[in-house]
């Protein structure tokens, strides 16, 4: 069994937050460079949009396979080496990456360095702090992850503008080395096995990344391919024979890679149902509000990108005093106040149409800001609050998988929705000009109402005790 020592807290906090926010950053800041990089490759736009799906396949398969390396041989060796591989991927991926083939390798091994420090770093803020102070800390730890979305395009822009993309990959390298200097300073481990050493489940691993690859690949493509395709079919059904050969595989295993037992409490498994549909919500409002932003109101992107920062922000204030709220109260009232706004602000959004004002939009984009803040901390303090330390790293690399997962089946179901009723609207109604979107934007923002409804049920069956929340077992 592993004991993390610190030195200075609060400096191990920072650097979970340095790694939350550089792994936010370079997912959101490539995009605006893939264009000029299909040209410079001299590659299509679906071929360089693999730059970006390959880092989320690449942590969707790979975050609980390090959350339980963590728990296994300690966080701080994890922290390094994953700060380590991260900047040396980013010095070397421009440096050497002629083609399209290496720029998509180099940029799969920046996601395993990026994979070994996120999938763990809510973990080490869940054993740092007590539980007086766990909420507020996670709250705030949230907020790098939101700044790393909301710099990443206007930092990303600013870098392109007067350098080359290459700049969007060497900027991370001060950040990772300051990582790694912070962690091997202030994070230490002190060894007291009580028993031998367990080995790490290869089989339950590779068996369980299979499953999320082709389980992401499918919710990525379905747009193109279709729901009744041969290929999303397949791929669907090539996850679901994983996840039934899974199951039988760690129930036999000695040391499974995820104890399945877990998902028999209810204290675990609603609130990881709630994380989902959070995600879900939350990503189909950032997908889908530039659309309408650009395409309906015919405002700039940029005008229409720092309007999209309204929702971080607010996070980024909210997210603290619903960590405060959830140390005094427990986690149910902060995630459903924070569900409710955000079932609030996707009805805001429904409402959207050509003649919609600025402060409408800004106002509905707060409501869902600040319903984020309150309920990630609350649902995330939930779920730490259920599982004992030995299992705090699988923990923390489910709730980024969940993250991931929630991310893109919010971006596809989204797209997926928006498409089927605008197919709907015009061949069966017959709506003029942008009102057929409009209606199809209007259904999918029902959808999202939805997603957050069933987020509060999910956390109102949650089984509580006097405090609101189930202490954090030793």
């Amino acid at each position: 069994m592993r004991k993390i020592i610190v030195e200075d807290k609060w400096m191990v906090f920072a650097v979970t937050g340095l790694a939350n926010f550089i792994a936010t950053f370079t997912t959101s800041s490539i995009n605006l460079a893939l264009p000029g990089m299909a040209i410079e490759f001299g590659v299509s736009m679906s071929a360089i949009s693999w730059l970006s799906l390959i880092y989320m396949l690449t942590l969707s398969c790979s975050l609980l396979v390090f959350g339980r390396l963590g728990d296994l041989h300690g966080y701080k060796r994890l922290f390094v080496g994953g700060f380590a591989i991260f900047s040396l991927m980013s010095l070397l991926l421009p440096l050497l990456s002629v083609n399209l083939p290496l720029l998509i390798l180099f940029r799969c091994l920046q996601a395993v360095g990026g994979s070994m420090v996120v999938s763990i770093t809510h973990a080490i803020v869940s054993k740092t702090f007590g539980p007086k102070e766990r909420g507020k800390a996670l709250g705030i730890n949230s907020i790098f992850v939101s700044l790393g979305l909301a710099v990443g395009p206007t930092v990303g822009g600013w870098l392109l503008t007067y350098f080359s993309w290459h700049a969007l990959f060497y900027v991370n390298i001060p950040f990772s080395l300051a990582g790694i200097i912070v962690s091997m300073r202030y994070m230490k481990t002190r060894e007291t096995y009580t028993k031998a050493p367990v080995k790490m489940d290869w089989a339950g691993a590779v068996v369980f990344g299979l499953m999320i690859v082709s389980l992401s690949v499918a919710i990525n493509y379905v747009e193109d391919w279709g729901v009744a395709s041969v290929q999303f079919l397949g791929t669907l059904l090539f996850s679901l024979a994983c996840l039934l050969l899974f199951t039988p595989l760690e129930r036999r295993c000695q040391n499974p890679m995820m104890e399945l037992e877990l998902f028999r409490s209810r204290r675990f498994s609603l609130p990881i149902l709630a994380c989902l549909c959070s995600y879900i919500a939350q990503m189909m409002t950032t997908f889908l509000m530039p659309f309408f932003l650009v395409n309906v109101l015919r405002m700039t992107q940029d005008k229409s990108g720092m309007i999209m920062l309204a929702t971080p922000l607010i996070m980024m204030l909210s997210s603290p005093l619903g960590g405060r709220m959830t140390d005094r109260v427990g986690s149910r009232q902060p995630a459903l106040l924070g569900l409710g706004s955000v079932a609030l602000g996707s009805i805001l959004m429904s409402g959207l149409g050509e003649g919609s004002s600025l402060p409408f939009i800004l106002i509905a984009l707060a409501f869902f800001g600040s319903g984020n803040g309150y309920s990630v901390s609350a649902i995330n303090t939930a779920i730490y609050a259920s599982v004992a330390k030995e299992h705090m790293g699988v923990a923390s690399g489910m709730v980024a998988t969940v993250r991931n997962l929630g991310q893109s089946l919010g971006v596809a179901l989204g797209g997926m929705i928006v498409a089927l009723r605008t197919a709907h609207y015009s061949g069966t109604v017959g709506l003029p000009g942008h009102a057929v979107y409009l209606a199809a934007q209007r259904d999918a923002f029902y959808f999202g109402v939805l997603v957050a409804l069933t987020a509060m049920l999910a956390i109102l069956l949650i089984p509580q005790n006097g405090s609101g929340a189930e202490p954090v077992p030793e």
